[in-house]
């Protein structure tokens, strides 16, 4: 019989807990691996637990060694995977230049590898960057580019992903019927890939949808819901933003002394996790 290596079943152990969006328990798994001698691969699953949980400035500092560790390992996939999460961390701290620049290598790397995952991802990530920038109708065009690229790896988390992406384009341009439309269809995704994260997410874009409708108090029981099913994943930063729809929707209920509960426990935590967005 064939030996394998121990990282081996702790790799294999963690890619399970990811692909049902237990992001904690993967970052918990892998975190008490030594650094010195840690895979390439194991390191790459731990940066991204730490992004989907929220400890961007810790991902941000394993992926900027990791990146030119994976070419000159000639790690391709990994090494596309790698520039752009190295974006998703710099995006979320703030940094727009890095972020950009690094998704735009992505995209390059994955059309030129046919990599249809991190096409789509490096698309998604771009429209982003184009929404942040008030360019909603650009954001919608890459947003789109990523459909397809999803659909061909049936691939229903990135799905849920895109549906939420397209919908805050189209809240922002004010077609909001349309936009509850694809938040609804994140929701299904996000069910049928068994991911709380974007099931979280996808609720609170509801909820905000909810709250430009005037529908303040539906507004604010779709926020409270994501954030507690954000707070149990656990994920501190889609908490806090969850919070931040939770506390404006209290504002327009005129529950001021609530409102400013919610809100301030929502700066605590961006602040403590470093999200400059929220």
């Amino acid at each position: 019989m064939p030996d394998f290596a121990p990282e081996d079943s702790l790799l294999a152990t963690a890619q399970a807990n990811a692909g049902r969006g237990e992001w904690g328990e993967v970052r918990e798994l892998l975190a008490v691996v030594p650094a010195a001698g840690r895979p390439a691969e194991l390191t790459l699953l731990l940066a991204e637990a730490d992004l989907r949980t929220g400890q961007l400035a810790e991902a941000h500092a394993r992926l900027g060694p990791l990146v030119p560790v994976c070419a000159r390992q000639g790690n391709k996939g990994p090494h596309r995977r790698a520039v752009n999460m190295l974006g998703a961390a710099a995006f979320e701290l703030g940094l727009m230049a890095e972020a950009e620049q690094q998704f735009t290598e992505a995209l390059a790397l994955s059309n030129a590898g046919g990599d249809a995952l991190t096409l789509g991802r490096a698309s998604n990530n771009l429209g982003m960057i184009a929404h942040i920038r008030g360019q909603y109708d650009e954001s919608l065009t890459l947003y789109q580019l990523a459909v397809p690229a999803y659909q061909r790896l049936g691939f229903p988390a990135g799905l849920a992903e895109t549906n939420h992406n397209m919908a805050l384009a189209l809240r922002e341009l004010g077609r909001l019927e349309q936009a509850d439309r694809h938040e609804r269809r994140a929701i299904d995704y996000a069910r049928e890939a068994g991911d709380r994260r974007l099931l979280a997410m996808a609720h609170v874009g509801r909820a905000e949808l909810s709250l430009r409708r005037g529908e303040a108090v539906v507004a604010e029981a779709g926020a409270r819901l994501g954030a507690e099913e954000y707070a149990a994943i656990p994920d501190a930063v889609g908490e806090a933003d969850a919070l931040r729809v939770a506390g404006a929707a209290r504002i327009v209920i005129g529950e001021t002394e609530s409102a400013a509960v919610a809100l301030d426990r929502a700066v605590d935590l961006a602040r403590e996790d470093g999200s400059t967005l929220v």
